[in-house]
């Protein structure tokens, strides 16, 4: 069993940037899943980029509230490309279960203190307090639960997903072979 909560993954590849991002959007969008393409606030749709930010996620008619997305970053490192991949649920579940586990962990902290301060004072009768604690502990395993239920469910979705970007970063390597092929020398990875 896993406990990772979003995956991720760095790939170098011996080739400038931009040609790099061109290659995974024309591979990605090509894949049949959904590609967006984002761009940073004011940095506007004109011209060519050195850095790009990309998101894969599951064709429309089969998202499901489990199905994983994958955001990829390109960014020039060196003479080559460094691409950072990462798994996670869409946005709004991603967020949902952060603010469910803070809202949790904060009633918990509080009904143990409470729990405490009540047997620090003769008579104070806290005993809910330590019910209480149990009980959100029970909510934070069942949400821990439902998450790993999900990445199990998510499992053939994200096998698909990380699946179209290796070939997408294989057709992205492949010059980069090629050209060492023609000049003698071996491709950097």
């Amino acid at each position: 069993m896993s406990l990772a909560l979003r995956p991720s993954w760095s790939v170098e590849i011996a080739q400038p940037s931009r040609a790099v991002i061109e290659r995974l959007a024309a591979q990605l969008s090509a894949s049949g899943l959904t590609f967006k393409r984002s761009r940073i606030p004011g940095g506007g749709d004109a011209g060519l980029r050195d850095t790009d930010f990309f998101l894969l996620s599951a064709p429309a008619a089969e998202q499901r509230v489990w199905s994983p997305w994958l955001s990829i970053d390109v960014a020039p490192r060196g003479d080559g490309t460094h691409v950072h991949a990462r798994f996670s649920p869409h946005p709004s579940v991603w967020t949902g279960f952060a603010f469910g586990y803070l809202t949790l962990g904060v009633v918990f902290l509080v009904a143990l203190v409470i729990a405490a301060s009540g047997t620090l004072v003769p008579g104070a009768g806290q005993g809910w307090a330590l019910w209480l604690a149990g009980g959100v502990a029970l909510a934070i395993a069942g949400m821990w639960g439902a998450a790993q239920l999900g990445q199990r469910l998510g499992a053939a979705q994200m096998e698909a997903l990380r699946g179209a970007l290796d070939r997408a970063l294989a057709a992205c390597e492949a010059p980069a072979a090629a050209a060492a092929l023609s000049t003698g020398s071996a491709p950097r990875a």
